[in-house]
């Protein structure tokens, strides 16, 4: 699901200003989520609530009215902003943009192609825009289960009569602004296909321009099946996102069900505490800064010093090298906001030299603001032997709002 949102994003800049070329700034501070972001949140807002078809009209009219200067299609905006609750026969590629959540809520693939349809149809219902939102699910679905690049554009070919042979070199050329299914889906899931990674697969997809935001978002869903997103990417997206959005996210993260690549204790090795001493802090977390914490990371390099994973309602900081526990604290929810009051510290010397509780806290909150939530906050002083906790968190030393 985030990997649609970030495709949204990055791609939003470019709409209208198409770039031919994979050669482009990816967050850009221009960048702002469009309808595709909005309406994919209400596709799994409507899930979580049951996945019926008012459920589906219920949420999108609901979550798109509080956005109401989102860049909706004039035939969609109509319909939302109305009392109407029927279908008008749509075959635009809105259908396809919004639906990733059924692909990572469904424990089948018979599913996730069921639950497609029923998102696309409350508003199109034109065989063209069921196909194109069912082709979108079964990808993510089929990626995410650890299908093959072949397998899946073998499927689709066969079951949805898509060309996927096509190459972008071939595409990119002649490809101009389209909003149907048929005219983006094929070409955003050939983006996946060529891809090496997460991030070259939106480069691929707005490279070939048109409909730039609503390919990328249809392109990111599939990669971030299949690549899962890097740690600063997803404190990226969530600096664009605001606290309605992303309760609907933790709401998502709540029930348990998969929104893409969520980090695991299992993911790394770990080592739980020597000696370890609770202290008193105090921190408050927003809604999206409480989502973005759930994440986690993943160490992708010997310079990535931290490993970092949320489990039964607490955040643990392992050091990656290793696995020693370092951090863990305990969140909870406190009227709106999300409040840190406690925290277990490593004792050992062996392990972790820091002994003055107040550096240990501030070391602990700086990690968490500038490390995870890319806050642009400074160090704690240098007043103890544990700030080489803070030095150690490199890769993350140019993450400013």
């Amino acid at each position: 699901m985030l990997g649609a949102i970030i495709g949204d994003i990055v791609g939003s800049v470019y709409e209208w200003n198409n770039i031919k070329t994979k050669d482009f700034l990816f967050f850009s501070k221009r960048g702002f989520f469009t309808d595709d972001t909005v309406m994919t949140v209400a596709v799994a807002d409507a899930l979580l609530k049951g996945g019926a078809p008012d459920d589906f009209i219920d949420s999108m009219k609901k979550i798109g009215r509080m956005y109401p200067n989102s860049g909706y299609g004039g035939r969609f905006g109509g319909w939302l902003f109305s009392d109407d609750r029927n279908p008008y026969n749509s075959w635009g590629n809105g259908s396809a943009m919004r639906a990733a959540p059924c692909a990572w809520f469904a424990e089948s693939l018979e599913e996730a192609e069921q639950l497609a349809e029923r998102s696309a149809v409350v508003t199109h219902n034109h065989p063209e825009g069921i196909k194109g939102a069912q082709a979108t699910a079964a990808a993510i679905f089929l990626a995410r289960t650890g299908n093959s690049k072949d397998e899946i554009k073998h499927y689709i070919e066969n079951k949805y009569g898509y060309n996927l042979s096509h190459t972008l070199d071939e595409i990119r050329p002649g490809f101009q602004f389209d909003e149907s299914c048929q005219g983006t889906v094929p070409e955003a899931i050939i983006a996946f296909l060529e891809s090496t990674s997460f991030e070259d697969a939106i480069r691929n997809a707005i490279s070939l321009g048109g409909d730039s935001d609503t390919i990328a978002a249809i392109t990111g869903s599939i990669a971030e099946a299949r690549y899962g997103i890097p740690s600063e990417m997803i404190t990226d997206v969530f600096t664009y996102l605001d606290d309605a959005l992303a309760s609907v996210i933790n709401a998502w993260l709540d029930r348990g069900k998969p929104i893409g690549y969520v980090v695991q204790k299992s993911d790394w090795k770990t080592e739980e505490f020597s000696k370890p001493h609770t202290i008193k802090v105090d921190m408050q977390l927003s809604e999206k800064h409480y989502a973005r914490l759930r994440f986690g990371l993943l160490p992708l390099v010997m310079e990535d010093k931290w490993f970092v994973y949320f489990e039964d309602g607490r955040i643990c900081f392992h050091r990656s090298w290793t696995g020693y526990k370092i951090y863990e604290a305990e969140i909870n929810k406190v009227d709106s906001n999300y409040t840190i009051t406690e925290l277990t510290v490593e004792r050992d010397n062996k392990r972790y030299n820091c002994v003055d509780e107040i550096e240990a806290a501030r070391s602990f909150q700086y990690l968490i603001v500038r490390g995870l939530l890319g806050l642009d906050v400074e160090p704690p002083n240098d007043t103890g032997d544990g700030l080489d906790v803070i030095r150690s968190w490199s890769s993350f030393g140019n993450m400013i709002l």
